[in-house]
């Protein structure tokens, strides 16, 4: 009788340990999203129908449809709604253009407060197949992390080492 106690103590023990051990609980499922202006206050969301990259929302993607998503990549197509800073961003006009994104390099965050369980593309190619916005000048560039190219035929932006800015709520 002792040793059956003694045994069903060290099950329920070892029981426990799992419970309140992370290491023993089962992972979260990788989520792969964009992350250079990622909203820790935002629950993560893949495929979204819309994704802010201009930081400051001078750049966002509307009306996106997936047509792939995973740790290989995701494409899509949608609307560009990007304002033109003339004269300055807060008057400019907003400029309306389909797009085709693709986005490939999903990679953990380093930023502390980023959750464990996502995978941010550190690239992705915003092509316009009809219409562009007149800054979109294949060959040159923006700045750090932004180059102006083309894909498949199309003027395109690479946005490239994208990471989030910060993890830490405002």
């Amino acid at each position: 009788m002792v040793r059956a106690v003694s045994i069903g103590g060290a099950a329920l023990a070892m029981m426990a340990s799992v419970l309140v051990n992370p290491a023993g609980a089962a992972a979260e499922p990788t989520m792969n999203v964009f992350g250079s202006c990622y909203d820790p206050s935002q629950p993560l969301q893949e495929m979204p129908q819309q994704v802010v990259y201009g930081c400051d929302s001078t750049s966002v993607m509307q009306n996106m449809t997936w047509s792939s998503w995973g740790p290989d990549g995701a494409s899509g197509t949608g609307i560009d709604n990007s304002v033109q800073c003339q004269p300055n961003c807060a008057q400019g006009p907003h400029l309306h253009n389909p797009i085709v994104v693709r986005a490939w390099n999903p990679v953990p965050a380093t930023t502390t407060g980023c959750p464990a369980n996502a995978a941010f593309f550190t690239d992705f190619t915003v092509a316009y197949p009809a219409g562009v916005p007149p800054w979109v000048v294949p060959g040159t560039t923006w700045g750090p992390g932004v180059q102006y190219t083309y894909v498949d035929g199309m003027p395109a932006v690479h946005f490239f080492d994208q990471r989030p800015y910060s993890c830490t709520p405002l």
